[in-house]
């Protein structure tokens, strides 16, 4: 038996997986998917990068061993595993536990009913893991898309596509991404709304909701400004700021002289003042400035866009489609990130460089030639490459292999070229040397460099792309 795992059965004879350590399941010969029929976590770690790291690896939404299998974590963890909960269908004190049983029933139950096909093609993309995290709320019987303030997460609200489990931030996942998967399934019919829950307002540019408000002066914007009530004398009518009536440690009115009495008071405050410490100025009123952490970038609240947050589900159509994977099928990767067909590449280009666009990014597109002797053996055109495989963790980039041209894209936002172009030739280059040290007869070299500017002609841009691999 190895010490990092061990398969038992439970009282329904179902097989369990019971990691006690970090497993790579898919990477373990000695496993195959037909060994078990459910996993447990039973690590315990004092690293919490080591109890995630168990979970993820053993993951039913990312490991092909484990797919969509049902997955309980020791009770020990219960409130340690952050957002890492997405995965798990619940928790018990041990791997035999009956709660645990019944949940394991249930949940083969509701793929029974609603023909569940548990084969799926491997996470590669960034489209294949939103198709499979929408599978597996399915599997679960989630049909609606549970939108609630999710602490930590800077889009403000969770929906269920909105969400990729390995990722912090997401900074690296553009918003059009799933505003194109959102407007596919809804005209497809796989989804409808239900109700709208709430408005919230996100940066014009990122859309994000985690923003920095700053009370500040309207002359100079300085937000070195104090408050104080403003006082109302009933005996004189006389109205101005706290400050003017502080007298010897009482409070005596500027204007008639007379102490304010504090037994049957003669006096309110009717409102507040501000004082810039700045600038000196006055107002009743102090301006609002926005900073966004994200891109550093200053608003006013009027450049806020109004965002609504509506919950939906997915129609009987929908859960058909996602059961039985016909949604490969009708749902075009064009819009994503990822590993894609050379034309949805293309087609990318011409997507988001439309000048109507919200946004003005720059596209930059590397080109490596690569020769690999690995793909002699694929005969068609469905098996994706090995070395796709290896990069596949850039789900930041998109991606495509055109004969022995293999083609990197990637957005900057306007004064970040720079840096990201040298980061994005930095990493690939780092991966692909690494890639060639274990793969005997690879070879690579970086051959060019393309850069798209907004308002371009993005034909011409494709067309030189195409000319170069000639």
């Amino acid at each position: 038996m190895n010490e990092k795992y061990t398969i038992i059965k439970n009282a329904n004879r179902r097989r369990i997986l019971v990691v006690n350590d970090v497993v790579d399941v898919d990477r373990t010969p000695e496993l195959s998917f037909e060994d078990f029929d459910a996993i447990f976590i039973n690590v315990i770690s004092s690293l919490t990068d080591r109890n995630m790291l168990a979970i993820r690896l053993a993951s039913p939404l990312l490991s092909e061993k484990c797919r969509f299998k049902p997955c309980y974590v020791t009770r020990r963890l219960m409130g340690w595993i952050g957002k890492a909960e997405v995965i798990v269908d619940g928790y018990a004190t041990v791997p035999t536990d009956e709660n645990m049983a019944q949940g394991i029933e249930d949940i083969y139950a509701n793929m029974r009913r609603i023909n569940f096909l548990l084969g799926t093609e491997p996470v590669i993309t960034h489209a294949e893991e939103i198709f499979r995290l929408c599978r597996y709320a399915i599997s679960r019987g989630q049909f609606t898309f549970s939108s609630e303030p999710t602490p930590g997460l800077s889009l403000g609200y969770m929906s269920l596509y909105y969400y990729t489990l390995w990722f912090e931030g997401q900074e690296n996942l553009q918003m059009e991404e799933r505003h194109f998967f959102h407007a596919q399934l809804l005209k497809l019919g796989y989804i409808r709304r239900t109700r709208f829950i709430d408005k919230i307002h996100v940066c014009p540019v990122c859309r994000r909701s985690h923003q920095l408000f700053f009370e500040c002066c309207p002359k100079c914007g300085s937000s070195d400004i104090r408050e104080e009530p403003v006082l109302h004398h009933f005996r004189c009518a006389n109205v101005s700021p706290e400050s003017s009536y502080a007298w010897d440690g009482e409070l005596r009115c500027p204007k008639c002289k007379h102490m304010l009495r504090h037994i049957g008071v003669d006096y309110d405050k009717p409102s507040s003042i501000y004082t810039c410490n700045a600038c000196d100025e006055t107002f009743m009123y102090p301006d609002m400035r926005v900073l966004c952490p994200t891109n550093r970038q200053t608003w006013t609240t009027d450049d806020l866009l109004p965002i609504d947050v509506e919950e939906y589900e997915f129609t009987p159509e929908g859960i058909k489609a996602f059961a039985n994977y016909d949604i490969r099928y009708t749902l075009s990767q064009v819009g994503f990130y990822g590993y894609s067909s050379m034309r949805d590449f293309l087609d990318y280009l011409r997507l988001f460089s439309q000048p109507d666009n919200e946004r003005s990014d720059l596209f930059i597109v590397a080109r490596f030639y690569v020769f690999d002797p690995a793909l002699d053996n694929i005969v068609t055109q469905e098996v994706t490459p090995p070395v796709v495989q290896e990069m596949s963790r850039f789900v930041n980039y998109k991606n495509a292999m055109w004969g022995n041209n293999y083609y990197f894209l990637c957005r900057a936002p306007e004064g970040q070229l720079a840096r990201l172009q040298n980061q994005m030739e930095y990493e690939l280059k780092a991966e692909l040397d690494d890639y060639q040290q274990m793969h005997e007869g690879f070879q690579f070299e970086l051959v060019d460099t393309y850069i798209y500017h907004p308002g371009d002609d993005v034909e011409s841009f494709i067309r030189r792309i195409e000319e170069d691999r000639r």
